[in-house]
């Protein structure tokens, strides 16, 4: 259900500590190499260096930018379709009211159980296999929902109520659905890869075009990788909704006010 890629399993902290690293590794040896090649072309590349430079901060200013703002979207797109589906299931559960106590009884005690599930799904975090457990329990309980609803609805005596019911358990359900693929939409390894690469080879060229001092400026070196990363970090843990820094857990909110219904 859940797939993830190795980029994906790899905790953001190790891929960005690796990339902090490499880019540092990477400016020091653009220095070197610059200081072999600039001792007899200095004047004839130190114009196209700079307008390298230029032209491969703008690229990397632009995927970040890029980047990011797809983890955002999908963020907030996660963070709505929690809220939509707890007013989802709760319209539900209001509307088993319109049955009488029997079925109501009945109905209140599977939406019961399918709530229970559906805040187990997102609590489990990123353990997979209980992830894959609470869908199942909940897509059990919501094929029974639906069933009975779709019983009743063929007697007259409870025409009104299901005319009700029917659309809200659509929309319930419908929505579940909405937050998996939500979750599984992801900023694509192929882009991340290339903001890695791009990310070590824009360190590189800075080290090779400072290679016309006599000693390499760390302090700008460290502050260009460190703030680097730090993006690069960010847009990792917005695209991560079951681990990291940036969670649902306001979101989620709403799925547990939902217990005082019953």
């Amino acid at each position: 259900m859940l797939h993830r890629s190795f980029i994906y399993e790899t905790a953001a902290e190790v891929l960005v500590t690796i990339l902090l690293v490499l880019m540092l590794v990477c400016i020091y040896a653009g220095w070197k190499v610059g200081l072999k090649r600039m001792k007899t072309n200095a004047e004839r590349e130190g114009s196209a260096m700079g307008t390298t430079i230029s032209a491969m901060l703008g690229l990397l200013a632009f995927l970040l930018a890029f980047t990011f703002g797809m983890s955002a979207s999908r963020y907030d797109t996660r963070r709505e379709n929690i809220v939509d589906e707890a007013n989802a299931i709760g319209t539900a559960i209001l509307r088993a009211d319109l049955y009488p106590e029997e079925e109501r009884t009945a109905f209140r005690n599977d939406f019961h159980h399918y709530l229970e599930a559906r805040i187990r799904y997102f609590e489990v975090g990123q353990d997979i296999v209980e992830a894959e457990k609470a869908k199942s329990e909940a897509d059990t309980y919501g094929t029974q929902l639906w069933a009975r609803a779709a019983k009743l609805s063929h007697q007259p005596d409870r025409y009104a109520a299901t005319l009700q019911m029917i659309p809200a358990l659509n929309d319930m359900l419908d929505i579940s659905t909405t937050r998996l693929m939500a979750e599984l939409a992801r900023v694509p390894d192929s882009i991340v890869t290339m903001l890695f690469v791009l990310s070590l080879a824009t360190a590189f060229y800075l080290g090779y075009s400072s290679a016309g001092k006599e000693r390499l400026d760390w302090f700008v070196a460290v502050g260009f990788c460190v703030l680097t990363s730090v993006v690069v970090y960010i847009t990792l843990d917005l695209d991560r909704p079951r681990r990291g820094l940036i969670r649902l857990n306001t979101s989620h909110q709403a799925m547990m006010e939902l217990r005082k219904l019953f």
